[in-house]
């Protein structure tokens, strides 16, 4: 079996995580790393055994040996580097948030059609093994008929990005990880959201530091979304039924959580992992050796939905104020 070459766009705090994922999953090894600086990429690829450094990101997709390029750019750098990368006939795992906007989403999918290539959102939240037990618990009534979902997320990292600040630049909490609760909650229930509305803290020019939003899925299911780099909070999210609840601590990266019924009594929810990364790593890599354009998990739709709802509630954000 050939051995998948990843290259990596952009040497972004998640990118060592990552690699270490990537090499736990098999079957695909890191021969490349690109960023605009090329000290800076010589230093990052000794620190994490990448055999080739380069200075730009063109020089990056060009290298013929490349099959896969990992693109963990700031958030408004996400569409052009997906396009360079497609362009040069590479496949692309981008990180969320996908794009900034529905048309680019759709856009970059056209793309990797014609140029015949994987493309898939880098969403790992869906791929773990405690989210494949959820789902499944869900499916068989384990807590009865859902009817609330409450997701709240502390992320503080962000705010020390100078680009964080930006919204125009993909800055702001909810661009930073809104896709994360939005396609984990389609995917774990198999709803779309149909109407939405939120507040966001900022002021203007500054992006959000925290955002609150009410979600309702096609099946009438509230969702509430609260998401802040400012407030100290526990993350987590819990799905309300009509016979019990599951409380899933960081559930983006989760490998426990707790079902209590409705006496209280708690069975533990528990799975065995290392890296959270190497889940969607080894669903992407199937797909590229499968020669599969799209994710049958993280559908074009279901990007292109989450991508959509951002986009709508910044444009309601950045016009009421």
């Amino acid at each position: 079996m050939q051995l998948i070459n990843y290259g990596i766009m952009g040497a972004a705090q998640i990118a060592p995580r990552f690699i270490a994922g990537l090499r736990e999953a098999g079957a695909a090894q890191v021969l490349a790393i690109g960023t605009r600086n090329l000290s800076r990429t010589q230093k990052f690829a000794h620190a994490n055994q990448i055999p080739r450094a380069y200075g730009s990101y063109a020089e990056l997709v060009a290298d013929p040996d490349l099959d896969v390029i990992y693109i963990p750019l700031y958030n408004g750098g996400h569409y052009a580097g997906a396009k360079l990368a497609i362009n040069h006939g590479k496949s692309v795992l981008l990180e969320k948030p996908f794009t900034l906007t529905l048309d680019q989403a759709q856009n970059l999918f056209t793309l990797a059609q014609q140029h015949q290539v994987t493309l898939m959102a880098a969403q790992k939240a869906v791929f773990l093994p405690l989210t494949q037990k959820i789902k499944q618990l869900l499916q068989q009534g384990a807590i009865g008929e859902v009817s609330w979902i409450d997701a709240q997320s502390y992320h503080p990292g962000g705010t020390k990005i100078a680009w964080f600040q930006d919204i125009t630049a993909g800055g702001g909490a909810f661009h930073g990880s809104a896709a994360y609760p939005l396609d984990y909650i389609q995917y774990l229930l198999a709803q779309r959201f149909t109407s939405y509305h939120g507040l966001c803290q900022r002021q203007a020019p500054a992006a959000d530091q925290q955002s609150d939003v009410i979600l309702q899925t096609e099946k009438n299911i509230l969702v509430h979304l609260f998401i802040t780099a400012k407030t100290p909070l526990p993350s987590r999210m819990i799905i309300y039924g009509s016979h019990g609840k599951i409380v899933i601590p960081n559930y983006w990266k989760a490998s426990s959580a707790t079902l209590y019924d409705n006496t209280g009594h708690a069975t533990s929810l528990q799975v065995t992992q290392n890296s959270e990364f190497v889940f969607e790593i080894q669903h992407f890599n199937q797909l590229w050796y499968q020669h599969q354009l799209t994710s049958p998990v993280m559908t074009p739709a279901l990007t292109c939905h989450t991508v959509a709802i951002i986009e709508d509630l910044y444009r309601q954000w950045t016009t009421s104020i």
